[in-house]
């Protein structure tokens, strides 16, 4: 019974090959996961581009004038109304994204080009998230939509 009990456990040479083991995973898997910090960031950008396309979209079919609002982390699509719309395949404005606009934005969509409202040049949406990592959107006069950087 004796003998049984002195069996249990990890000798010292066992510990130290598993720590060490570890830290050689720790040291190749850890660096693939610190690049992930603008992952919310890029969500927003998405999401604004999205919500712009679809502003767009909506003021071609025939719509009226739509407004695009992204102010902080709300971004909102309305009718000329001023009436929030619903999201494809979902529910409606406002939507939250996971980053916020430093600077509030709002453009009107025309509905018989598209185009944005008194828009002479391209303009900058930024888009920062928790862990300070930024994104741009840019839309043109035109109404296009993009990933920054904007031109």
């Amino acid at each position: 019974m004796d003998g049984q009990m002195a069996d249990r456990g990890f000798t010292l040479v066992e510990v130290i090959a598993v720590l060490i083991i570890a830290g050689i995973l720790a040291a190749l898997i850890l660096p693939r996961f610190m690049g992930i910090g603008g992952y919310s960031a890029n969500a927003a950008q998405g999401d604004v581009i999205a919500a712009a396309q679809y502003a767009r979209q909506l003021a071609l079919l025939g719509n009226g004038d739509i407004i695009l609002s992204v102010q902080g982390s709300s971004v909102t699509v309305q009718n000329g109304a001023g009436q929030n719309l619903p999201v494809p395949g979902g529910k409606g404005y406002p939507i939250t994204i996971p980053a916020s606009a430093q600077v509030g934005a709002t453009f009107t969509f025309t509905s018989a080009t598209g185009s944005v409202a008194n828009a002479t040049q391209t303009s900058s949406i930024a888009l920062v998230d928790g862990g300070g990592e930024s994104r741009a959107v840019c839309i043109s006069p035109t109404g296009l939509a993009y990933a920054g950087p904007c031109a």
